[in-house]
This record gives structure tokens, C-alpha cells and sequence, in this order.
């Protein structure tokens, strides 16, 4: 608990610094933003997040998502809160090299996350929840019309967390048990979304 207390308040307080540090700043930017994490289909998993700029240096990102419960032989659902710090953004960047888009930003990223997962391993059952606290870095880049790509990598150690298995263990329980549990703390995402709302200060 008191590494959430602590991730809380340290993301309000840059929240309420922020306010004032960036009142001179006079960049262009969306304060609202709707994605759709699709690095996760390749893992037969969705994601939704939706961003809101407080200002250009700092952002609010929810996401919550799951496995496809009609694909998926896994039941597994995730939330996560996410402080984002961006640097100043860099005018009519190229996305991949090639794509001219109105503006890349660069992002550090502060987040809480939980993790629910029913699995399978070799035909063996397991029980696992756990929560992160973990650090992050990406971009987003914004076209005119409001297209939006995003990605990031970070990660976050559980604490929290209980694993168990349902009935049998397979012969290697132990160390998948203790390999997944470090490797659940990866965080990352490829985003495809829409940014609105453009405010200039």
C-alpha cells in the first residue's frame, strides 16, 4: 500500500507543479485522446486507454484491457494509471522516416498497474494477481487531422502478487513460476488512436 500511496501523491504533486511551471509555454496540442493498444493482438489480448493533457508537459493515461474471452483459453484482465512528462515536442517529425506528421513528443512515464491473470502452462492451470509500480519511456506522434501513434516500454517489479497452481504442477512449475513473475513487470504498447480537443495556452 505504501508504494501506491507513494505513486499517487508524487503524480498529483508534478500535476500541481506543472500547472505552473508550463503557463508561459505556448505550444499547440490535443487534451484528449482515445487508443487502441494493438501490440497486445499478436497475444490474442485487447487494450483501451484514454489520455488527457493537463498541459503540454503532463498527462493522465488510463488503459484497461484483457484477453478475448471467444479466442482466448486464458482469462485475464489489467488496469493501469499512468503519469506522462513530455518533452517539447519536435514540429513536423517523420514517423518511421518516412510518414510527415505535425508533432512527435518524447514522454517519460510514471505508473500503477494491476494484473489479473487464470493461465495455462502446458496444460497445468495457474492462479496469478499481482500490482507494479514501474517506469516507462515512449513517443507519440500526431497527425493534423488527429491521428495518433504511440508506443513505449518500461518496466515495473510486482508487489503484491500470489501465484498458484489450480491442480497439477508441471515439471518445470517452479522456475515458469518464477520467470513469468519477473516478466510480468514488462510494460509495453503500440497504440492507434485519435487525439481531439486541441487547446493552445
Amino acid at each position: 500500500m505504501k508504494y501506491v500511496l507513494f505513486t499517487l501523491t508524487f503524480m498529483v504533486f508534478m500535476l500541481s507543479a506543472g500547472t505552473v511551471l508550463t503557463q508561459s509555454l505556448n505550444n499547440s496540442y490535443y487534451r484528449h485522446s482515445i487508443q487502441f493498444n494493438v501490440a497486445g493482438l499478436a497475444f490474442e489480448r485487447w487494450g483501451i486507454a484514454y489520455e488527457i493533457r493537463i498541459n503540454p508537459r503532463h498527462a493522465l493515461f488510463f488503459q484497461g484491457g484483457g484477453a478475448f474471452p471467444s479466442i482466448s483459453e486464458e482469462k485475464e484482465y489489467g488496469l493501469g494509471l499512468h503519469y506522462k512528462y513530455f518533452l517539447k515536442p519536435v514540429s513536423e517529425a517523420k514517423f518511421l522516416g518516412l510518414f510527415k506528421v505535425s508533432y512527435r513528443n518524447t514522454f517519460a512515464d510514471l505508473n500503477l498497474r494491476y494484473f489479473n491473470l487464470d493461465g495455462i502452462h502446458k496444460g497445468a492451470e495457474f492462479l496469478y494477481h499481482a500490482s507494479f509500480v514501474g517506469l516507462g519511456i515512449g513517443q507519440t506522434y500526431v497527425w493534423n487531422k488527429g491521428f495518433t501513434v504511440s508506443y513505449w516500454l518500461g518496466y515495473g517489479p510486482p508487489f503484491d502478487s500470489e501465484y498458484k497452481w489450480k491442480n497439477e504442477v508441471p515439471e518445470d512449475g517452479d522456475t515458469f513460476a518464477t520467470n513469468y513473475k519477473v516478466a510480468s513487470g514488462l510494460d509495453f504498447g503500440l497504440t492507434l488512436g485519435y487525439s481531439f480537443g486541441r487547446s493552445k495556452i
